[in-house]
């Protein structure tokens, strides 16, 4: 059975982005199973691509390497991670798309490139997809790298959106134990209140509180995207009021 590799990224699918990245993979491993997680996190949205990445990793099995790339600052000087969290590896740029991820057992900066040509605009095929194929061909400790004891993150303990979902769902990373009797939510200066058990017994038209999948508040409303009511995305904070 093949080795398990998943890939997160923004490209979408109108292009050939997916498709190139995953062939420079398996042309080095070509046993390796390859998983999307998504391809459609909006462009740059590295607060969304972070949280789906840390919400879904675990459901993989032990040994599975996570390829994530949304990269605003492609072509730079930004250094390129391989970073270490249970039986799982995650590749990808230190741009703080590991932040729900830490603290993490190790986080190294990646010396190696691969020979030939590097793309300054494409470094998810240049880059990270060689590294990815190193990974599981030579095995992660081979990999010319060095300790990254301050990779760039950003606060993931402060409410806030962290995702809205392809219905308008939107996903906080508030626990309902922080969410008590006689408290509400107000985000971009929309109170919202009233927990509910799922998303139909919400009252038609107003906004409400669920416990999500991932086990943390999601702002929703009945066959309505509450994100274009709200008007605000991942990213935007969430304040936790008394009524």
């Amino acid at each position: 059975m093949g080795a398990v590799v998943t890939f997160l990224s923004d490209f979408g699918t109108k292009d050939a982005y997916v498709a190139q990245v995953k062939a420079v993979i398996l042309s080095k491993a070509p046993w390796a199973r390859i998983v999307d997680i998504t391809h459609d996190v909006d462009p740059f949205d590295i607060v969304s691509a972070g949280w789906l990445l840390f919400t879904s990793h675990g459901f993989f099995p032990e040994g599975t390497v996570h390829l994530a790339v949304v990269d605003p600052g492609v072509g730079t000087d930004r250094a390129v991670l391989a970073v270490h969290k249970g039986a799982h590896t995650f590749v990808g740029p230190n741009n703080g798309i590991f932040s729900f991820l830490y603290p993490a057992d190790d986080v190294l900066k990646v010396a190696w490139r691969p020979l030939g040509p590097i793309s300054s605009t494409f470094h998810g095929r240049d880059v990270f997809a060689p590294i990815v194929a190193r990974i599981l061909t030579e095995g992660v400790h081979d990999l010319p790298a060095e300790p990254c004891p301050e990779p760039v993150r950003f606060d993931t303990v402060s409410p806030m959106v962290v995702h809205v979902d392809r219905f308008g769902n939107m996903v906080t990373n508030i626990r309902p134990e922080h969410l008590g009797p006689g408290k509400a939510v107000v985000v971009n200066g929309v109170m919202v209140d009233g927990l509910y058990g799922t998303y139909a017994e919400i009252p038609q038209g107003r906004l409400g509180l669920v416990t999500g999948s991932a086990g943390t508040i999601e702002i929703a409303s009945p066959l309505t995207r509450a994100s274009d009511i709200v008007r605000a995305g991942p990213g935007h904070k969430v304040l936790v009021v008394s009524q």
